[in-house]
């Protein structure tokens, strides 16, 4: 019997829309604690790559987070003592402004509100860094956001982590599916609203670079669409207990 000849099937790719060369590229972080923080100091060192390869407006980040910078904060999170009682979602905002000239914003209100609905409905990009699920069900169902409009979700536990990058229009989920479907228990999951009183509370609850390990993975998905304009990476596992990380590309 002869092999069969037909090519294997190759996993859709996304591709960044046009406007992503053309203007400003609009991204919208939610939550800066653990992984925002990372994610957004990511970011800067990103703004500052593609504007040096010629882009010419850059990234412009939205950070919305209604929190403030606690003790506990300043060894997994990117805060330092001088930012302790400030809104995180400012502090990060006023660094990357004033260190590189930017004009980034911080939103301190809780999502969703009236003062983050306008920046949401803005995103090319959203990228969710929450540990409360009614979050992440909030952004699927809101409705406000624009037509091209991509979802980039982060969580993790103890020494262990997931990105999922997907759609967040309805028809295109099937192809580009989100964090809601690949892990579809999330809807009937609780929120979690467990707070550490000390640094070192909250190290014993999450290892110490599990954060900068998972936003790295995610960040790799953001720089490889700024790179080269496309991705075949749908969702990512990572474990620091194992030094493993597994990438699953969009399904064929």
């Amino acid at each position: 019997m002869m092999a069969s000849t037909q090519p294997a099937l190759s996993s859709p790719r996304y591709k960044a829309p046009k406007s992503w060369t053309s203007g400003p590229i609009r991204i919208v972080v939610l939550g800066a604690g653990g992984n925002g923080s990372e994610v957004v100091d990511c970011l800067s060192s990103m703004h500052c790559a593609i504007r040096s390869l010629g882009h010419p407006y850059g990234l412009h980040v939205t950070i919305i987070d209604d929190a403030l910078v606690r003790e506990s904060n300043l060894v997994r999170q990117r805060f330092w003592p001088c930012d302790m009682g400030q809104y995180k979602a400012v502090v990060l905002a006023n660094r990357y402004n004033l260190n590189l000239g930017l004009e980034w914003v911080g939103i301190p209100n809780r999502f969703p509100s009236e003062p983050t609905r306008f920046a949401m409905a803005q995103a090319d990009l959203i990228i969710s860094c929450v540990d409360v699920n009614s979050a992440r069900l909030a952004i699927a169902e809101s409705g406000s956001h624009s037509f091209n409009t991509m979802w980039l979700d982060m969580g993790n536990g103890h020494r262990h982590g997931q990105v999922v990058f997907g759609a967040l229009r309805e028809s295109e989920r099937k192809v580009y599916p989100n964090v809601l479907d690949i892990y579809p228990e999330i809807r009937g999951m609780a929120d979690s609203n467990t707070k550490s009183c000390s640094a070192a509370e909250s190290i014993a609850s999450q290892d110490c670079l599990i954060n900068r390990t998972v936003a790295t993975a995610a960040m790799n998905i953001v720089w490889e669409l700024l790179r080269t304009g496309s991705t075949d990476r749908n969702w990512i596992t990572v474990s620091l207990e194992t030094g493993e990380q597994q990438t699953h590309s969009f399904p064929s």
